[in-house]
């Protein structure tokens, strides 16, 4: 009786061995499983926000950035760039390992399920110290995650840039066009005025025939800005990630006459957050993590390790019962100090030495070279902001002395003093005028965006 309540016993502790060593597995791939989630593939159409009248810049940024496969592409690189960081701080961790097996050689060639056929092991282990290596790669991957991350930021200002320049494209073409149908309707006025001064005597038919070519020359002009209009609509859909032929409607934006700013202030801005700036900064810091390295493994290697084994099989096969006896007999541990000399390689630690430090000094001219690029960049940018901005006001009194100029050309050919080449040319020149104040606005609006 007892015997048989010894066999049920062990089968009883043998089975809850079993049960609790697959529930160990189980949490081990679920805890170091990566969670992290895959960015939903961009919509063709915001359709929330496309069936408003208008569209305001802020909103076609907006569906731009919902919508572009980059900003997708490089919001995947930010989360591998953290899955590698966690995999690198995993090193700090110890490893629990999980190994069994089922054996038959020539002594044991029997299909039995006993002790001398199967095995099965819970091993620990973890390297405290290794000269530093694990805290470099991690710090090293820090950095890599800092990089990327810059790299997502860049490529979203180079698409909110981009958004920007197709968005004024085109309102600056709409407006273009009204003032190009504009001047077509005055043309058009002054050919049916030279056929009334015909009909009366007044003027002879070679002021009807130079009108015609006005006329024929604004509808010209008419039908290619058409064509402007169209294609700066469909790059403006194509960056906001929309059908071509959708019919996208923008709201005007207000132009607000401010002076430009310092450009101290600028410069400074410029170099405390550019993300190419940035960025070259996290490389800098890995090619010094890099060096670190070499020199490490160059040097005498000092680490520590440790580990810690049970024998599972008796427990969870043959069921042994868990006491402090049976633990003891069935577990053994071991920790280990190490220390190597490296004594020669052929040079290889010298060279990987040498070229991390040429991979280093490369990386700081990088640096220097870049401040020197944005330094010039944001200068080209703060003239052209402040070029752009006086053409706005030298535009504007242009408008005034040619608008003045061609009433004063017109009175005078309807008097029969001045022949209609004057009218036709004060006309072109008021509408040149007023086109180029429109481009010095959006030019200024763009210039602005980019500083």
């Amino acid at each position: 009786m007892n015997l048989l309540q010894s066999e049920s016993e062990k089968r009883r502790t043998g089975k809850y061995i079993r049960i609790t060593s697959i529930f160990i597995v189980y949490s081990i791939i679920e805890l170091t499983t990566p969670t992290f989630g895959y960015p939903a593939f961009p919509n063709n159409h915001t359709l929330a926000t496309l069936s408003e009248d208008s569209l305001t810049l802020e909103q076609s940024i907006e569906i731009a950035l919902k919508n572009s496969h980059k900003i997708a592409i490089a919001e995947g690189n930010v989360s591998n760039a953290e899955i590698n960081l966690q995999d690198a701080r995993s090193g700090f961790l110890p490893g629990l390992d999980l190994t069994g097996g089922y054996n038959l050689n020539d002594i044991y060639d029997r299909f039995e399920w006993n002790e001398n056929h199967y095995s099965l092991s819970l091993n620990a282990s973890m390297i405290p110290f290794n000269s530093g290596r694990t805290l470099i790669n991690a710090a090293k991957s820090r950095e890599s995650l800092s990089s990327v991350k810059q790299d997502y930021r860049l490529t979203e200002i180079i698409l909110i840039l981009d958004v920007i320049r197709k968005y004024y494209n085109l309102l600056e073409a709409s407006e273009i066009l009204e003032l190009k149908k504009e001047s077509l309707y005055q043309k058009r006025t002054h050919l049916e005025f030279a056929k009334a001064q015909f009909d009366l005597g007044l003027v002879p038919r070679a002021d009807i025939l130079k009108a015609e070519v006005d006329v024929a020359n604004a509808e010209v002009d008419s039908l290619q800005i058409e064509g402007d209009l169209k294609i700066a609509h469909a790059e403006l859909n194509h960056v906001m990630g929309i059908s071509l032929d959708y019919p996208t409607k923008i709201k005007p934006v207000k132009f607000i006459r401010e002076e430009p700013p310092n450009f101290d202030n600028c410069l400074n801005e410029a170099l405390k957050n550019r993300p190419e700036l940035v960025q070259q900064k996290a490389s800098l810091s890995i090619r010094k993590y890099n060096l670190r390295l070499a020199q490490i493994n160059g040097l005498p290697t000092f680490t520590i390790t440790s580990s810690y084994n049970v024998y599972a099989d008796k427990f969870a096969f043959a069921g042994l019962p868990i006491n402090q006896t049976n633990w003891n007999e069935n577990t053994n541990w071991r920790v280990g100090i190490g220390l190597s000399f490296p004594i020669f390689d052929g040079g290889v630690k010298r060279r990987a030495i040498q070229a991390a430090k040429i991979d280093l000094n490369e990386a700081n001219l990088n640096y220097v070279n870049l401040e020197k690029e944005i330094n010039l960049e944001a200068k080209l940018a703060y003239l052209n902001l402040v070029t752009t901005f006086k053409k706005i006001d030298l535009t504007e009194k242009q408008i005034e002395s040619v608008e003045e100029s061609y009433n004063t050309t017109l009175g005078r050919y309807k008097t029969g003093v001045a022949p209609i080449t004057e009218v036709i040319d004060a006309g072109v020149a008021l509408s040149n005028s007023k086109v180029n104040h429109t481009k010095a606005i959006y030019d200024y609006l763009l210039a602005e965006a980019i500083l």
